[in-house]
This record gives C-alpha cells, structure tokens and sequence, in this order.
C-alpha cells in the first residue's frame, strides 16, 4: 500500500491557508480546489468552505481527494473541519494556525461521480523537476521489468540466418591494424637503414685507424693524438645517447602496437555479444530473476511514493522565502523594532490527525509546522502517523521535509504490516502466476533526498506462505521448476535499492529466493542456453578465422627483425667505444714512455739525478 494522502493532505492545507490569505471572496474555494487538483493530477473538492473573518474561523463540511490511478475512488476524505487563527498576526498580514484536529480521516473511499481532472496544457508543458525526472527512471525500468521474462527460451537457433544480419567488425577492425602495425614497422626498417649513425661510427673508427702510436717520436704529438681522440671519446658517447633514443623510441611504438593488438579480444568479444542480442538469449542470475519476478510491483510502488516527494518538492521551493525588494531610503537614523511578528505569512503550527483505512486501521498522529518560510520558524515540516486494527495489521508514516539550508532534503519511511495474502499473487510475471492460500505480508519503504541525491530502499515481506497451484498446474517445464523451488520455502523477501549516490540511477532487487530459482532454471535451460550460445560463439570465431593469429605472427615476426637491427647497431657503437677507449690507454701509454726517455736523455747529459 502506498501512503496516498497522507504527505498531500499537509500540502492541501497550506494551499488553502495561503489562498484564503491572498484573496477573500466569494470564488475561494473554487480556486483552492483548482489548485489542488493540478497538484494532485486528480479533483480536488470541498465541500461548504467558509471563512468567517468576524469569530476568525475555517471551516468545510467536507474534503474529497481523488485518486489519481482510480478516479472512481478517494485517496482520501475528510468529514467536518473548523479551526481558529490568530487574530493579532493578520493585522501583519500573517495566518497563525496553533492547532488544527482532523477527525473522520478515511483512506481509499468510493466516490459518487468520476474525479477526473484535465490537467492545464502550461502544467504539462512544464519542465519536469529532478524528482520527476527519476520517475521517469523508474518508470522506465518498470517496463523493462514487464517485459523480462524467461519463458520463451529459443534453443534451435537459425545460426545462418543470424550471421547474415549480423555485420561482423572484428575482421575490418584487424585488418586496419595490421595495415597500421605495417606502415609503422617500414618507418622503423627506413629509420634503422638510413641512420646517420652507421656513417658517423664510420668515420670515427678510420680516424681511429689513422692514429700509428708506434710512429709517435714526440711527447707533444702525443698529447696532441690524445686531445682529438678525447673529441672521438665525446662523438662515441653522444652516439650511445642517440641509439638509446632510438630504442625508447622504438620500445614506445612497440608498446602501443602490443596495446592495440590487445584489443582484438575485445572486438572479437563485442562481435559476439551483439550476436547474442541478436538471438534474444537470456542471462540467467539472481539479480534479473529478481527483477523479472518482483521488480515491476515494487518499483510501481516506489515511483508513487516519489510523486508525493515531487509535490513537497514543487511547492516547497516555492515558499521558501518571501524575502521583497528592499525599497531605496534616504540617509536617517535607524531604529530597531521587536521582532515579535516576523512570522511567516502562512504557519500552521500543528495538525492532529485520526481516522481510519479502508482496511479498518486506526490511524493517529501529528503534522507539525507546515510554513511559507521555513527560515522563519527555523523548523522543517515534520508527520508522524500510525495505528493498527484488531487484527494487528499496522500502518507507520514518518518523515522530514527540510528547506532550511541551501540543500532541500527529504526524508519518508514507511511501513504497512500484518495484511493477509490469501488469495492474492505476490508476483505480475508468467513465471510465478500462484495465487496465496495463506499468508501475511510487510511494505516497508525509505526515501531520503538531498538536493539530487538520493538513497532508497523498498522492501516487501511475504510471511508464512503457501501456493495454491491448482488442480491442473501448467505442465509448462520452466513453471514446474518454479513451483518445486518456490514450495521448498514459507516466506519471500524481496528488497529493490534504488540509488544515485555514485553516479547515473542504479536499481538493484534481490530476494531471498533468487538462488532457488537460479539453481532450478540452471539445471536444464541453461544447458539449452549454453548449448545455443556455443552454436553463435564458433559462428563467430569461424567468420573471423585466423586473422588474429596471423596478426600476432607478423607483429612477432617484423618486431624480431627490428630488434635485431638495433642490437647490430648498439653492438656496432659499443665496439667503437671499446677501441676508441683503447686507442686513448695506448697513447697515454706511449705519451709516459716519451716523457720517461727525455728525462733520462737530459739527466745523462747534464750529470743530475731527477730522483
């Protein structure tokens, strides 16, 4: 059951107070009834509305709200209605409600004409709020329900005729990227050919051979040998650092092309994954067993619990401030009065509420502080309502609307307990289509919004259950497994989560007898389903053929040939190196021995010693 009414009749009420504010007149309560029924998207009607300005009081004899799925029937009704307003605040042009008692509240009552309602064309038109925007979500995701089921399972799959819709991208896909992979290996093969580097080592190595240290006679030749080999010494080093680029270069080409070569199991995966769209095989686990079964009942239910948010929200951003346009003064002096009156224009301290559901469910419980400028009264609008009948069925509403902060936040939880099941199906689908012999169930739901934040959960209880499968219950194999694993358990939980904390709108359901349907409908129809799904996967691979192994083949192939060049060429540079190196310990060497024999030649000359 959903909480119709209970959030609208608050909204209703401060609708009326605001109207009988602005306009005094004989043509009130119909202007209050249209109102009202815009925001209920069904008519509205009060019956004998009277304001009496002299003993300030408000009274109806009745109030009608259409229900907007059934307009042969009330949300709800209420019987005879007189309240008091201050009288001191309406000379500050402010409606003070302290308390307001609804008695005769009834819910789900038969109306005596069809309250239909046109809704205005500029109503229609208008753009739709954040909250309606995730009904729209929702209601979505309730069609997609509807339409999950998992009893027309195909198993003689006409393979040909699918693979002749099907256009395969994988095979195009590869193909562009061994051309890619091809152009880049010849840039490589002309990169390694026409290298500067091969000439300059060239060079390098005949001035190294030029050098005959064993000719050197001088130590100044010497000296003047091993500076311009010190020059070759720094022309090898800077060959070293351009091979290195070389081969980070090429290890950076290399490691794109192994990328992208990665990603042919993705294409051959997508081919594959469009084709088993094609055939309309279905996926078999908890989550979209779930959702199949119960998910389109609870979501219905949660989109109604959003639309009454929807219109907290709507007029609750309208009366969030009544803050007019300072008027400009001339310098004075300024005084200070008492702020004794800086009421809001409309304030409804406290509603009690009592009366009763169709089902016979005494309700009572309180509505406090409805408000055009919360920022006021510096309280948010707060209901609290609840009761239970003789046979302990029980009904809880709770909840926040909260437009103090620069956030609007909501929050509702909900709770309906204890209504019999007996002769109802817990279920829409085909899959479980059992009426109750017995049984009781449970609706609980939260809502909570910040802003365009939201977290929510719905949950239904079916306890102490047992199905009435007929006398002839359907032969239909899938159903039979259902009704051996659904016979096997007394009670079905069921909770959807509804949520956009991390992002775009998630719906998950899940229920506690997801595996028993899982493990019933994997016995046999996922084995007709692997069975299909193997026909389409070797299709597939079959038309693409060997195009990734051949790929693979030549990327080894042409990578290895690369390689290999460079190798020559570092090899190449550190051979020079080496004998540059060793060119410059020779002539070091050959430099000492000079020097050591001019001194010797200079000290047997002159007669002294150097030692």
């Amino acid at each position: 059951m959903r909480i119709k009414g209970l959030i609208f009749l608050a909204i209703i009420t401060a609708l009326g107070f605001l109207i009988s504010w602005i306009s005094i007149d004989p043509i009130i309560e119909s202007e209050i009834e249209y109102q009202a029924s815009i925001s209920n998207g069904a008519l509205v009607e009060i019956d004998g509305f009277d304001i009496d300005l002299i003993d300030l009081k408000i009274r109806w004899n009745r109030l009608q709200v259409t229900n907007p799925e059934n307009t042969m029937s009330n949300s709800f009704e209420t019987g005879e209605m007189e309240l008091d307003f201050l009288f001191w605040p309406t000379w500050w042009e402010r409606v003070i409600v302290e308390d307001i008692i609804f008695k005769d509240f009834k819910m789900d009552t038969e109306r005596e004409t069809d309250g239909y309602f046109e809704i205005p064309e500029d109503e229609k038109n208008a753009e739709p709020s954040f909250v309606a925007q995730v009904i729209g979500d929702v209601t979505s995701e309730i069609s997609r329900n509807a339409n999950m089921e998992f009893t027309n399972i195909k198993t003689n799959i006409n393979v040909d005729s699918l693979m002749s819709k099907l256009n395969l991208q994988a095979p195009d896909k590869i193909d562009s990227l061994r051309n890619g992979l091809s152009k880049n290996y010849q840039k490589w093969d002309s990169t390694f050919a026409n290298t500067k580097i091969n000439k300059e080592i060239a060079d390098i190595e005949k001035t190294i051979n030029a050098i005959d240290v064993k000719k050197i006679k001088d130590p100044k030749k010497a000296i003047e040998a091993i500076k311009n080999v010190q020059k070759l010494v720094k022309q090898v080093d800077s060959l070293k650092t351009r091979a290195q680029n070389l081969k980070n270069d090429f290890q950076e080409d290399f490691g794109d092309s192994k990328f992208s070569v990665g990603r042919i199991d993705n294409w051959i995966q997508a081919d594959f994954q469009r084709a088993m769209n094609m055939a309309k095989l279905p996926t078999i686990d908890p989550g979209n067993i779930a959702q199949s079964l119960f998910g389109e009942n609870l979501l219905a239910d949660y989109s109604g619990y959003l639309e009454y948010v929807a219109i907290a929200r709507k007029y609750g951003s309208r009366l969030v401030g009544e803050d007019k346009d300072k008027i400009e003064r001339y310098e004075g002096k300024d005084y200070k009065f008492s702020d004794k009156y800086d009421w809001p224009k409309l304030w409804i301290q406290n509603i009690d509420l009592s009366g009763e559901t169709k089902t016979a469910i005494q309700l009572a419980g309180q509505i406090t502080n409805i408000s055009s400028d919360q920022k006021k009264t510096k309280e948010p609008i707060r209901f609290d309502l609840g009761g239970k009948d003789d046979s302990n069925r029980s009904m809880t509403l709770t909840g926040e609307f909260n437009y103090l902060g620069d956030e609007p936040r909501e929050t509702i939880n909900f709770t309906y307990d204890g209504f019999g099941l007996k002769g109802s199906k817990i279920s829409p689908s085909e899959l479980l289509p059992y009426p109750l012999k017995t049984g009781t169930g449970e609706v609980s739901a939260s809502v909570s919004i910040i802003d365009k934040r939201f977290d929510s959960e719905i949950g239904y209880k079916a306890k102490g259950i047992a199905f009435d499968f007929g006398q002839n219950p359907s032969k239909d194999r899938i159903q039979q497994l259902i009704r051996d694993a659904v016979s096997s358990t007394d009670q079905i939980n069921v909770t959807a989560l509804v949520d956009n904390l991390d992002g775009p709108l998630k719906v998950k359901v899940r229920s506690n007898v997801d595996d028993l349907f899982v493990n019933a409908l994997k016995s046999t129809v996922s084995k007709e389903v692997d069975r299909a799904r193997q026909k389409i996967e070797s299709r597939v691979r079959s038309e693409i053929g060997n195009r990734k192994e051949q790929l693979l083949a030549f990327k080894n192939e042409k990578e290895a040939e690369i390689r290999k060049e460079y190798e020559k060429l570092e090899n190449r540079v550190n051979e020079e190196i080496k004998k540059v190196e060793e060119k410059k310990e020779e002539l070091e060497k050959k430099k000492k021995e000079l020097e050591d024999s001019l001194k010797n030649n200079i000290k047997d000359r002159i007669g002294i010693d150097w030692e």
